[in-house]
């Protein structure tokens, strides 16, 4: 199975909350987990900031093989850059682009 997770806000304990989602997904082993994905677009960039409370963990499941994706179109027009996110991440032209992309190659989608 493959899963992705849509973050799109800036509240710290849905960052939490996604970040722990992930983790019990990826702990369970009564699920056969092919791919795990993290698209982050809107509020959702904090999360993905090297400046984030949950730097660790988002580093912990990138290790784990997560991939964490960031939308471009959120950071345009902001201060952030690339460099301002935890090394890992990726940076994709438009989240819904990619959750749709991800979707379409059998994602199961999931917004928590």
């Amino acid at each position: 199975m493959k899963a992705v997770f849509h973050h799109s806000n800036d509240d710290p304990e849905l960052h939490a909350r996604v970040v722990g989602n992930i983790a019990n997904l990826l702990d369970d082993e009564t699920i056969d987990i092919e791919a795990v994905a993290l698209v982050a677009n809107s509020g959702g960039l904090e999360l993905l900031k090297a400046t984030s409370q949950q730097r660790e963990q988002i580093m912990d499941l990138i290790d784990r093989g997560v991939t964490a994706k960031q939308c471009s179109n959120t950071i345009e027009g902001t201060d952030v850059s690339e460099d301002d996110l935890i090394e890992g991440v990726e940076l994709v032209s438009s989240g819904v682009g990619e959750l749709t992309r991800l979707q379409n190659e059998g994602y199961a989608y999931i917004n928590p």
